[in-house]
């Protein structure tokens, strides 16, 4: 019995070892790439044109290359880089189904055109410093990454069935224009930023995502978008109008910095805000309203502009301080003292500032207040929006260091008073009692 046993195990050892070496063992050897080696003309390529599935990374580089070509491959177990190849200009591997590593391209300087038509599966997609290249074409249906930066790419059509990513990241690609994308969720970033002036951008199918944030685009749209683990930010766009009627609920911060023609936003549906909330130097962005749900900012707020009317309506809890600012005159301040004043602003400090009046408040032992009306000290906006960002990103409850900072800049009435409750409250007690 005991020698039929090891005959078994022996067997079922033998197979499992034959098993999971199957996905290489049944590649011939000139399939196989050498470590460090690199493909510098097209006859480094065709040598492999016999290969369904290539195992190895194949780097291509050097300046002899100029039109390059991967053909036959199917799958490729390892990577594809393209690194310093400065006279190429094309190349395409469009049987190429599947990369299990990484595809990238980089520091190509000349390369106009890359053609992967086949490839539906890879690890992560990154290319960065292509400041020619003008067409990108692929099929890509799964993929973990995306990072593209420092291309000419006027549109992209190479994501369109790709619903499911870790990282997706376009930046700096000046000539980008247009994106429309399918993705359903982004389990870590979602960033466009500093690309074509004009930016058009679709994310209509988005769902969910852990962080967003959108810079320098024209028009945007997340109509399905309803949860937003981490933080959202809409900072220095030229969007009128923006849509987001689904989003529930934002774990962390909401920012709107700096959208200088923005005039609305349709939010109807949000009812939680976990970190700080801000809407700051936005210009044209007169009759903020757009959160008729909005009860709970787990931050700091603040809301600093031009603003002649300000609707929050629900909110009956801020964790953090509030501030509140607006060069017009004709803004009233009493709905938002008397939030104060019943305790659903918890933070140490709160500011209602408009062109003509200034209510300062710092809680105390007994929680002193101090009004004063003054018409100047108008700040420049810019100094607004960083100081309001800064102060609303805080801890919840906890005093910011750059918000008073920035306060004095502003030319603020409040003295800055240590909370009675800390350290300091207690000791500056003490010192009073004994003079």
């Amino acid at each position: 019995m005991n020698l039929k046993s090891l005959l078994v195990s022996s067997l079922v050892a033998g197979a499992a070892i034959a098993d999971s070496g199957n996905s290489t063992t049944n590649v011939p050897s000139s399939c196989t790439i050498k470590p460090n080696s690199t493909a510098t003309q097209q006859s480094d390529l065709d040598k492999y044109s016999s290969c369904q599935t290539l195992v190895g990374n194949l780097t291509v580089s050097g300046s002899e290359i100029q039109t390059g070509s991967l053909n036959g491959v199917k799958n490729l177990e390892g990577s594809l880089t393209i690194y310093n190849a400065s006279n190429l200009v094309q190349f395409n591997a469009d049987t190429l189904q599947n990369i299990s590593h990484s595809l990238n391209l980089q520091l190509s300087t000349s390369l106009q055109t890359a053609s992967f038509n086949g490839l539906e599966e890879v690890d992560t997609i990154k290319m960065v410093a292509l400041p020619q290249l003008h067409d990108f074409e692929t099929n890509v249906k799964k993929t973990n990454v995306v990072y593209i930066s420092d291309t000419s790419l006027k549109t992209v059509h190479a994501f369109e069935e790709l619903q499911k990513v870790r990282s997706f990241n376009l930046n700096n690609n000046k000539d980008l224009a247009n994106l429309e994308s399918s993705l359903e969720s982004v389990e870590d970033e979602l960033e466009f930023s500093a690309n074509g002036q004009d930016a058009n951008v679709t994310f209509n199918d988005l769902k969910w995502a852990n962080n967003i944030t959108l810079r320098d685009v024209h028009r945007t749209s997340f109509v399905s978008l309803k949860q937003v683990n981490s933080s959202l930010g809409f900072i220095n766009n030229t969007i009128d109008s923006l849509n987001l009627s689904n989003l529930t609920s934002v774990g962390g911060s909401l920012s709107f910095v700096s959208n200088r023609n923005l005039t609305g936003i349709n939010a109807t549906n949000l009812e939680e805000v976990g970190g700080g909330f801000v809407i700051a130097n936005n210009s044209n962005f007169k009759l903020i309203g757009g959160f008729p749900k909005l009860s709970k900012v787990g931050g700091a707020i603040s809301v600093v502009g031009n603003y002649t009317y300000l609707d929050l309506e629900s909110l009956n809890s801020v964790k953090g301080d509030g501030d509140f600012e607006t060069n017009s005159g004709n803004f009233s301040c009493s709905s938002l003292k008397s939030l104060q004043s019943k305790g659903g602003i918890k933070g140490d400090s709160f500011v209602c500032k408009n062109g003509a009046q200034s209510t300062s408040i710092k809680l105390s032992s007994e929680s002193s207040s101090k009004s004063s009306s003054s018409g100047s000290s108008k700040t420049e906006s810019s100094t607004k929006s960083s100081d309001a960002s800064q102060s609303a990103s805080g801890k919840s409850g906890s005093k910011s260091t750059a918000s008073n900072d920035g306060n004095q800049s502003k030319g603020m009435a409040a003295a800055q008073f240590a909370p009675a409750g800390s350290l300091m409250g207690a000791m500056a007690a003490v010192a009073a009692a004994l003079l």
